[in-house]
């Protein structure tokens, strides 16, 4: 599903030539995140209805953030759960989970509470729920200062795992891996073991191998220099179907030489794709992925180390439909490091 706003309403559509549905946002006074729930063709929102305590992070105030949801055929939003709710997403059998501002609260089809999930204390910084492939395990970040550790939990009665690795982004690979990014390389997780476990072998490796499809003469003379001379970041990661995306940036740590990209591999990491690269002084703030390749990106240009200028783009199959103002929806496979996009 795709989504834009014009502004109070949201206008949704399965894609190009596709009946296109409004859905009203002025019933509330903010909105913290909105996601596609595809098994019950419904749209999941956590917001404060009008009147309500809305958010302010100033103020120290979380507000009065409620779980809806909403048939985008008649446009209708139905409260489901009215305690504190944020970052929904939607489980297996017609269930749903929301950060709880500390933990997680799983609710029935209803909106009934079957289970808290306690982790520490409120913390303002984005949870990043997501749900695995088997559509009945939660993951999100847990946050404690300046520490970001992952956590696990099942829809059932059993145990809370929370890992000792830290993480800065992390998608599911498989219903019982996660591979994430902390400082280096992206890395998996094995969810059952807590083992880690290097996926790939780096970006200069790649390319200093050949195993970088479409890799520019920058990035190939930035690799041939000594690791030790080099910066390599690595900013966002998702997993769409059987496709790795991830956003890196190779510098030299003593000139002005850098490439900042977009690229694609597959589960084993074994060959990447240089899907894009960016101007110089621009960066990938974000990016959403889909099915057929296609990619929505969102970038931000710099002067020096103020940003100047935000923007979006597209390529891919579907560029001129994303370029017409559409973008994808979240779904609960996705998880968001940041303010949700409306």
């Amino acid at each position: 599903m795709f989504r834009r706003l014009d502004q109070q309403d949201l206008l949704v559509t399965a894609g190009p030539g596709s009946v296109v549905s409004r859905v009203s946002l002025r019933e509330f006074a903010d909105v913290s995140a909105i996601r596609w729930c595809g098994c019950q063709q419904q749209l999941i929102a956590t917001a404060a209805p009008q009147g309500a305590r809305v958010p302010d992070v100033h103020a120290g105030e979380r507000g009065d953030l409620r779980l809806f949801r909403c048939d985008p055929q008649n446009g209708l939003w139905q409260q489901l759960y009215r305690g504190y709710a944020h970052d929904p997403v939607c489980l297996s059998g017609g269930r749903y989970a929301v950060h709880r501002g500390a933990g997680l609260t799983l609710l029935d089809q209803h909106g009934v509470v079957m289970r808290e999930v306690k982790v520490g204390r409120f913390n303002w910084g984005p949870p990043a729920l997501s749900v695995g492939p088997d559509g009945a395990t939660v993951a999100w970040i847990h946050r404690t200062g300046d520490r970001s550790t992952l956590c696990v939990a099942g829809v059932g009665p059993g145990a809370l795992t929370q890992f000792r690795t830290s993480a800065y982004r992390y998608a599911w690979l498989d219903a019982g891996t996660l591979v994430y990014l902390f400082g280096a390389r992206p890395r998996l997780l094995d969810v059952s073991s807590g083992a880690t476990r290097p996926f790939g072998t780096g970006l200069r490796a790649h390319v200093r191998r050949g195993s970088v499809i479409g890799a520019t003469d920058q990035l190939q003379a930035l690799a041939e220099l000594a690791a030790a001379q080099l910066w390599e970041i690595y900013g966002e990661i998702q997993v769409v179907g059987a496709d790795v995306w991830f956003t890196a940036t190779v510098t030299e740590q003593c000139g002005p030489r850098r490439v900042d990209g977009l690229f694609r591999t597959d589960a084993a990491g074994e060959t990447l794709h240089l899907v894009a690269t960016m101007a110089p002084d621009d960066r990938v703030d974000g990016f959403l992925a889909l099915p057929d390749r296609s990619v929505h990106l969102f970038l931000a240009t710099y002067a020096g180390t103020t940003v100047v200028d935000r923007r979006r783009a597209a390529a891919g199959p579907m560029r001129d439909f994303l370029s017409a103002g559409w973008s994808p929806m979240l779904t609960g496979r996705q998880a968001v490091f940041g303010v949700h996009w409306l």
